[in-house]
């Protein structure tokens, strides 16, 4: 059997939305399982040569955790991953790696019962957001498209406007560790910044799916991002450099990367070396398995 688990890049946040906003993007990881071949991992792409190949990778743990949570043996099996995702740049990789590893194991399980249905995405959620601990990003990678997470409910997923043009800007030299910057963070913040993410987050959602001119105003935060800036002042001078240019921009999770939104009348200042600019689209479908 050979499996193939694709999962988008993911950015949390998105501003005002601590914890609880995500977006998929079109950018997306493939890992291959294959239960015919010789047992191994191997990378190619973004981090191939840092990744362990010794089965302690997120996937093959993941996959490990269901399997052992079904009190299921599972089959000897290849794995081989095509990373197109950065490594430790707020994009969700670590995420798309759990989420792939509940989804490959959920299929396998499936077919060792002699049927083959989709996994429950809702339960794939869980499962992932249980292993990696951000359940914005596993919301985004599993549903696809602008994703809510209360922390007493179900996902939310809402469509975003069709004219979004986000765009991701990655520093090449600077990464950024999620435990790190969340220590950074104030333990506790004052009413007037609490109504004010509010307000802004509540705006975010209607800039995000019905108007986007509001995005400039609507991306501002006081809970995390000066916090996360303060610990990568070149990151900071391009955002800054990047607000004052009129264009929306977020810390894209933790950071280091910046997720931007051009918009007529409102581009990206040239950046200078050192940094990797991509134009992606939003992806409406979440993480999917094929193959057979």
């Amino acid at each position: 059997m050979r499996l193939t688990a694709t999962v988008p890049a993911t950015s949390a946040n998105l501003g005002p939305g601590f914890d609880c906003f995500g977006l998929a993007l079109e950018l997306a990881n493939d890992v291959i399982l294959d239960t015919g071949a010789e047992p191994r991992v191997t990378w190619e792409g973004e981090g191939s040569d840092e990744l362990p190949t010794d089965g302690t990778d997120m996937i093959s743990r993941s996959i490990a955790f269901v399997a052992r949570e079904a009190e299921a043996q599972l089959p000897a099996f290849a794995l081989h991953g095509v990373n197109r995702i950065p490594i430790e740049r707020g994009l969700g990789s670590s995420c798309a790696a759990a989420v792939a590893g509940v989804m490959l194991a959920a299929h396998l399980l499936a077919d060792g019962l002699g049927r083959r249905p989709a996994p429950d995405p809702a339960a794939a959620f869980r499962v992932a957001s249980r292993l990696e601990g951000h359940p914005d990003n596993a919301a985004a990678a599993v549903y696809g498209g602008f994703t809510l997470v209360p922390q007493d409910g179900e996902v939310v997923r809402l469509d975003p406007h069709p004219s979004l043009r986000p765009v991701v800007l990655i520093p090449e030299h600077e990464r950024s560790s999620t435990a790190d910057a969340r220590r950074e963070l104030a333990p506790s913040i004052t009413r007037a910044d609490a109504v004010y993410n509010l307000s802004h987050a509540a705006l975010m959602v209607v800039a995000l799916t019905k108007r986007p001119e509001l995005l400039p105003l609507a991306v501002r935060d006081r809970l995390h991002q000066d916090a996360r800036l303060d610990l990568l002042p070149a990151v900071r001078d391009v955002f800054d450099a990047v607000a004052a240019a009129g264009v929306a921009v977020a810390v894209s999770g933790s950071g280091p990367s910046l997720l931007a939104w051009e918009r007529d009348g409102a581009q990206i200042p040239e950046l200078g070396e050192g940094w990797r600019l991509v134009s992606l689209g939003v992806r409406a479908q979440g993480a999917r398995v094929t193959g057979a």
